[in-house]
């Protein structure tokens, strides 16, 4: 069933209004408008067509004139729309869409229908979508011109060698932190620092005692502060820096702390480096003077009891004491060189552990082998107590024999005749599965250290009295050497001591257990001494120093080998090429040579074409480095010895070689 449309209803309530304009040659334009359209126009009583058509057009937008009249001429040839201005008496300014189109059924002239729709509405609202895309588009380019220009700025901070940190106050909510701030604190990102920035805070140190009441001040006041700052103290990412906090109130309304810091370490670390290297400086002075003293003391000794043993030649009795005084004066000048060349090793960092099964009971024979002598002359009680359930150890026997014997040397030594010193060894408790913890202390009745050279005990070239004003002769390297010693086995060591009370040391070191098979085969591989001759054995020895190849040709010669005699590295390499093949046995070569050295008289050899370029080659030498050891065998050679000569040692490393 269809239904009648209420075209006029329908027409009002959409706004659209339906026109006509004649055109005749000679009379008024007329406007004809249906009801709709009058009332878009404002018109509101009867008016004649001519009347309307000029009503209409008074109303149209001034502005918009020009383009109506394109339109209306336009309309004469072909159908188009505009959309213009129009003041409506009532409702002032609306939007209108006008469109026509040519009437040709009319002849007498021209006649043009069109319809005129209110778009007032319409245009708003698009205006209004417009102004907030364009708004939306604003406030995206602000958005983007923001992250821009903080991105910027962040990069900008961050290409800074000075760290930039802003935090508000009160709530310490990071605003920011650079990439050197970041890096200062020990952070990863500005999150992980909003996380811990409290407790970072709390650990930075401040050297001047003043400065945190001065940063507290600026919980209260708008100010900047100047100052020095250690920032973690004491960890892996410690550094030192110059400070300068300042109050801000920021855009939010907050207040705000900004500070930058300048990292200064290396600074620091510098200025530490000059000024160690000048105590260094003024202690290896300090020890220079001393070993004048400590040095002529042993070398007077030599050069006195040498003449003395001239004058009293034949004297028996008389000439077997200066001996053996020229004996202890020529071991004590040669400690004392050791302990200089133990600790230039150890400060090289070149020290290393070499450990083997042994059994920490042995040290008791150790002591009563080398103090029982000086103990007796001072007439000192000597109690040693040893309380181990684990004795068999892997540990680097050497060191923890010098270790004991350094400490028990000392207290032999600064303790008063009639003193006593007590030695004990005992096992602590030691969570580490398969290791022991052993304590050592030595604790003596003696003249006693002072509180304030305590801290100096350990340091390089340092005592706390010279030889000259103590009356004891001592090089003050001792216990550096067991400092180091007691580092490199990861130990501890503690000094208790007042003056004239007596000293005690403890030292506590790790070993880990020997099993009883590992102790047994350890033991087993021990070489026993053999008797020390070279029956028949034909050395050719290369010595530029002729008292040196005098004392080696008469001790050797004393072990039945044959000895002849090279000057230099030439005359050795000279006198091999014109003995036959396997006439001398092996070569003894001391390493500073005038002409060829000991390195190129072996390189030399071992370029020989025949059997003789595999001659075995010792060398023999005053340098007694351990990287001096590694130049001999990379050079070729087969073995090494240190002078002085110790005849056992020669004549050992000699077979052993021989034997390989």
């Amino acid at each position: 069933m269809s239904q009648k449309i209420n075209t006029n209803k329908f027409l009002k309530n959409v706004r659209i209004g339906l026109w006509r304009i004649e055109v005749e040659e000679g009379k008024l334009p007329r406007f004809y408008a249906d009801e709709v359209m009058d009332e878009l126009l404002g018109i509101t009583e009867e008016i004649t067509p001519e009347e309307r058509f000029a009503f209409h057009r008074r109303c149209v937008h001034p502005d918009d004139m020009e383009m109506f009249l394109e339109y209306s001429d336009k309309l004469t040839e072909t159908q188009t729309e505009i959309v213009y201005r129009y003041i409506h008496p009532i409702s002032g300014e609306m939007f209108v869409r006008c469109a026509g189109i040519r009437d040709n059924s009319v002849t007498s002239g021209i006649s043009i229908i069109g319809t005129h729709q209110d778009i007032s509405e319409t245009i708003r609202v698009e205006k209004e979508k417009e102004a907030e895309r364009r708004l939306a588009e604003l406030n995206n380019e602000l958005r983007q011109e923001a992250e821009r220009n903080e991105n910027y700025y962040r990069d900008l901070l961050d290409m800074q060698s000075c760290g930039v940190m802003a935090y508000t106050l009160p709530g310490h909510r990071v605003i920011h932190m650079n990439a050197k701030a970041l890096q200062m604190y020990g952070f990863k990102s500005v999150e992980e620092a909003q996380q811990r920035l409290g407790a970072a805070l709390r650990k930075v140190y401040y050297p001047q005692t003043d400065t945190i009441k001065h940063l507290k001040k600026l919980r209260n006041e708008d100010d900047m502060v100047d100052y020095e700052c250690v920032i973690g103290k004491g960890e892996s990412n410690e550094c030192h820096a110059l400070a300068k906090t300042k109050v801000v109130v920021i855009p939010s309304g907050e207040r705000a702390v900004i500070t930058t810091f300048l990292d200064v370490s290396d600074m620091i670390t510098l200025r530490k480096a000059l000024k160690q290297a000048e105590e260094g400086s003024r202690a290896k002075s300090s020890f220079l003077f001393a070993m004048s003293h400590d040095l002529r003391t042993p070398m007077n000794a030599i050069i006195g009891y040498t003449a003395l043993m001239e004058k009293h030649w034949g004297e028996k009795e008389v000439t077997a004491g200066y001996l053996q005084k020229l004996k202890e004066a020529g071991n004590f000048l040669m400690d004392l060189i050791g302990n200089i060349l133990e600790v230039a090793r150890i400060e090289s960092g070149k020290e290393t552990l070499t450990e083997t099964a042994w059994n920490l009971c042995n040290l008791e024979d150790t002591l009563d082998l080398l103090l029982d002598r000086d103990i007796y002359k001072k007439q000192l009680t000597l109690k040693k107590n040893m309380e181990l359930q684990h004795p068999k150890v892997y540990c680097d026997v050497l060191k923890i024999q010098e270790i004991t014997m350094n400490l028990l040397s000392n207290a032999v030594k600064y303790t008063p005749e009639g003193g006593t010193i007590h030695f004990t060894i005992r096992e602590l408790p030691y969570e580490r599965e398969g290791y022991a913890l052993f304590q050592t202390v030595v604790e003596d009745t003696g003249i006693g250290i002072s509180k304030e050279y305590i801290p100096h005990l350990f340091e390089a070239f340092s005592r706390e009295k010279s030889s000259s004003e103590s009356g004891i002769i001592g090089t003050g390297l001792g216990l550096r050497i067991v400092k180091k010693f007691v580092d490199l086995m990861e130990g501890s060591i503690v000094v208790e001591s007042e003056i004239g009370e007596g000293t005690r040391f403890t030292v506590t070191i790790p070993h880990r257990i020997a099993t009883a098979n590992e102790y047994i085969f350890e033991e087993n591989a021990k070489e026993l001494p053999e008797e020390i001759k070279l029956n028949n054995v034909r050395i050719l020895l290369a010595e530029d120093n002729m008292l040196n190849a005098e004392i080696a040709m008469t001790l050797l010669a004393d072990a039945n080998a044959y000895v002849e005699l090279a000057p230099d590295g030439e005359k050795a390499l000279s006198m091999l090429k014109r003995a036959t093949d396997g006439y001398y046995d092996l070569i003894i070569m001391d390493i500073q040579m005038p002409h060829m050295n000991g390195y190129e008289a072996t390189k030399n050899i071992r370029g020989l074409p025949d059997g003789r370029c595999r001659i075995p080659i010792i060398a023999m030498t005053a340098n007694a480095f351990e990287e001096d050891r590694k130049r001999a065998i990379e050079s070729g050679m087969n073995g090494y010895v240190t002078k002085p000569i110790k005849i056992e040692e020669l004549i050992s490393t000699i077979k052993k070689i021989l034997k390989s």
